[in-house]
């Protein structure tokens, strides 16, 4: 936060996207892999908006945005995602709760909870057509989100638009928050 800072000067948006998911059913998680997305999912956002409020808080002004998914809200059924479902389901209380602590200073912190997002991270179970065809006919909209989608909730999260706004998750999703 300092180097950015030094280099670009004050932080008005953090933009919060770190994550990664280690699969393991229930019966086989280790405690150094759930330690290990525990760290990058949950405790890095909490340190994370922690020095960048220590900056915003003297000015009285700032964003504060963090990326989620929907298995925040929503379990996956026969797969392996206890650390992952709990570090972003964690991460809607510490929004809301930073939220409450950050509002008297003008700083909003919300959440943006996408489905699966068409990157190179994923591409791997994209190119299966039995998964894909699933995941597609369980998404109400029939499609994968691209990077496009989640940008949009983003910047409304960082504009003057939403200064009113604050200790909210919104879903980009196609739907599959709604339907389940």
């Amino acid at each position: 936060v300092a180097a950015v800072e030094k280099d670009y000067g004050q932080i008005d948006v953090l933009a919060n996207c770190v994550g990664i998911q280690i699969e393991q059913p229930i019966t086989e998680v280790t405690e150094e892999a759930f330690d290990q997305v525990y760290t990058s999912n949950l405790k890095s956002a909490m340190f994370l908006a922690q020095a960048v409020a220590k900056r915003q808080i003297p000015r009285k002004s700032g964003r504060q945005i963090h990326l989620l998914s929907v298995r925040a809200q929503l379990g996956l059924r026969d797969r392996g995602y206890s650390a992952y479902c709990a570090t972003k389901g964690g991460l809607v209380m510490l929004i809301k709760q930073h939220a409450m602590e950050l509002a008297r200073h003008n700083i909003t912190v919300n959440g943006v909870a996408p489905t699966f997002v068409y990157t190179e991270m994923i591409r791997h179970v994209m190119e299966n057509p039995e998964f894909r065809k699933g995941l597609e006919a369980r998404i109400p909209l029939g499609r994968i989100a691209s990077p496009k989608d989640v940008v949009g909730p983003v910047l409304f999260f960082a504009s003057p638009s939403a200064s009113f706004v604050t200790g909210q998750i919104m879903y980009v999703d196609g739907g599959i928050t709604a339907r389940q």
